[in-house]
């Protein structure tokens, strides 16, 4: 598989799976409530289906810009490190909490918190199904 190749389909896979997995993450906070009001603070919540869409479909957007964000390192080097992915998906959420309004302000840290996680996990999932390279090709 070429570089081009790899930087294509992780794009494209991230800026699905990763809403969908800030979804879950979001949809699993707010059904434990009583045990995260301590990092996130009481705002009103919609019915939990209409939750997890409206969640899926504003970190659509940071999910895309962060793949985007890290595509040249896919393109030179087929691969990009755990530290990069952070950054970048931390940055995306600020830029997109920036840009679109966010009801609750208070748990922005927590939540971009959160979108490195995910970024992490996102690195590791295209390392497993054997789109990025583990090690940069030299």
């Amino acid at each position: 598989m070429s570089n081009g190749q790899r930087a294509l389909w992780m794009v494209l896979i991230t800026s699905l799976a990763a809403p969908f997995f800030a979804s879950l993450i979001s949809v699993g906070l707010a059904l434990a409530r009583p045990l995260t009001d301590f990092a996130m603070p009481e705002a009103p919540t919609p019915a939990i289906g209409e939750f997890a869409v409206d969640v899926f479909a504003w970190s659509a957007l940071p999910a895309t810009v962060a793949a985007l964000g890290l595509m040249p390192f896919v393109l030179q080097q087929g691969t990009y490190s755990w530290l990069h992915a952070a950054v970048a998906g931390v940055l995306a959420f600020t830029a997109s909490a920036i840009i679109f309004p966010f009801p609750n302000q208070a748990a922005l840290p927590v939540l971009a918190f959160l979108a490195g996680l995910i970024a992490i996990g996102m690195r590791r999932l295209l390392i497993t199904a054997g789109i990025l390279l583990d090690t940069p090709k030299t």
